[in-house]
């Protein structure tokens, strides 16, 4: 009977797994078109409630691209200009054309970021800190869209040991995940994000003129 349950349980997970499918490969067409060789990131739209997430996670995003192999122009300087031309909110900045970019920054192409998750999942005895975005790459001259993207990191915070049993084990929990709470850094979980948004292979970014594998990593991005 023992057998006979263990090989339901691996068929079961087999059948789970098949079912699992891999997102599907952007078309890299129009970015090698294009070939972008400068980014400019725009302040993200925030789809989250947490109203700290946009002004953070924007700190975060020009080191994986610029190592990537990209000229990311100062994100700050860029929002303090957006800000002098009146484009102040998500909304605004969505409603600015792409060729108005390239016109008073002369960047290659944009970066939109909508953040999708920001937010702290509590479990019986530990918590989850999840961070999401979205990214579109899109050509300053053309307004084509260059890529896309999807990412999500899931950081276990841990749980709480100690002493006096379940009981005890909950309320270590119940204090780390109060803490965690209000002290956690979402930071080095959204910089995570963008590493692997720009740096996956066959789904990111194809290495950029100042990178050395620049032209060597197509056979990754067809």
């Amino acid at each position: 009977m023992k057998h006979i349950a263990l090989v339901i349980a691996a068929s079961s997970l087999l059948l789970l797994s098949a079912c699992i499918t891999p997102p599907a490969k952007p078309d890299y067409t129009k970015f090698f078109d294009h070939q972008p060789r400068s980014i400019l990131v725009v302040p993200p739209a925030n789809k989250t409630t947490a109203v700290d997430a946009p002004a953070v996670f924007l700190t975060t995003v020009s080191a994986a691209f610029a190592e990537r192999g990209y000229y990311v122009f100062p994100v700050f300087l860029v929002q303090a200009i957006l800000t002098d031309l009146g484009a102040t909110d998500e909304g605004a900045i969505a409603t600015v054309p792409p060729d108005k970019f390239k016109e008073v920054f002369g960047t290659d192409s944009i970066l939109y970021v909508t953040i999708t998750d920001w937010t702290t999942s509590y479990i019986v005895l530990a918590s989850n800190i999840i961070v999401g975005a979205e990214y579109r790459l899109v050509d300053a001259a053309s307004g084509d869209l260059l890529w896309t993207h999807k990412e999500r990191v899931v950081h276990d915070s841990g749980g709480g040991g100690g002493g006096g049993g379940l009981i005890g084990a909950l309320v270590v929990a119940a204090v780390k995940a109060a803490i965690t709470a209000t002290t956690v850094q979402y930071r080095p979980i959204a910089i995570q994000a963008n590493e692997f948004a720009a740096n996956r292979s066959g789904y990111g970014l194809p290495a950029g003129p100042y990178h050395p594998e620049f032209q060597k990593d197509r056979e990754h991005y067809k």
